[in-house]
């Protein structure tokens, strides 16, 4: 428990030495949402239940609402736009742990946001000239065209190491793709990182094998 929390710290002291060495406050933003998706992704590695993740979630929630505009928080809160992603990944965590999960759609909700959302974002600002608004917020055809496939190529094969046939892994690999395609392109001031990996676990939980 104690080298997952450490783990976190590391995480963001990751991303403000990503900054000191001249990236853009974006890309330092994502060094930490990557490293600490991935984290929470292999959390049975450290050797903790759902009750302890749960318990570290509410304290990192704590924390991070504390220290958010101090300068330990730096490689976070630099953007220009109004962002509570921060709050939100955190936050996603304890709900799944409080709600229950089955640990291939946690693995499987936490590599969609870490890697989907990442390259949604990348790809959408380098190549998205092509713009959608929702709710006053502008997303690329392109970025969501990244999410959705990168999405796919995750949870299919997820799907089968889970236990479904190859075909029906496909299909709900499909399905749920395209419900956090649109989850994604809804959300925005880092609501997303709350609402995906919420709703893959809600919407793979019943359709994956116990």
């Amino acid at each position: 428990m104690i080298l997952f929390v450490l783990g976190i710290i590391a995480c963001c002291l990751f991303g403000d030495i990503v900054q000191r060495c001249g990236a853009s406050a974006e890309v330092s933003r994502k060094s930490v949402h990557v490293s600490t998706c991935l984290l929470i992704a292999a959390f049975p590695l450290f050797d903790i239940d759902r009750h302890q993740l749960l318990l570290i979630a509410v304290g990192s929630v704590i924390a991070l609402a504390l220290l958010r505009r101090t300068v330990l928080m730096r490689s976070v809160m630099s953007v220009e736009r109004t962002s509570y992603g921060d709050l939100m990944l955190p936050l996603s965590v304890a709900a799944v742990a409080a709600i229950g999960f089955s640990y291939p759609a946690f693995l499987a909700a936490y590599l969609v946001l870490c890697i989907s959302d990442t390259l949604a974002s990348f790809v959408g600002t380098a190549y998205g000239q092509r713009r959608y608004t929702l709710f006053g917020h502008a997303k690329s055809y392109v970025g969501s065209v990244a999410f959705f496939l990168s999405a796919l190529a995750i949870l299919w094969p997820t799907a089968q190491f889970a236990g479904l046939p190859p075909m029906t892994a496909l299909l709900t690999g499909i399905a749920v793709s395209a419900v956090l395609t649109l989850v994604e392109a809804f959300s925005h001031k880092g609501v997303d990182n709350f609402f995906v990996p919420v709703i893959a676990v809600i919407s793979l939980q019943p359709l994956l094998p116990a």
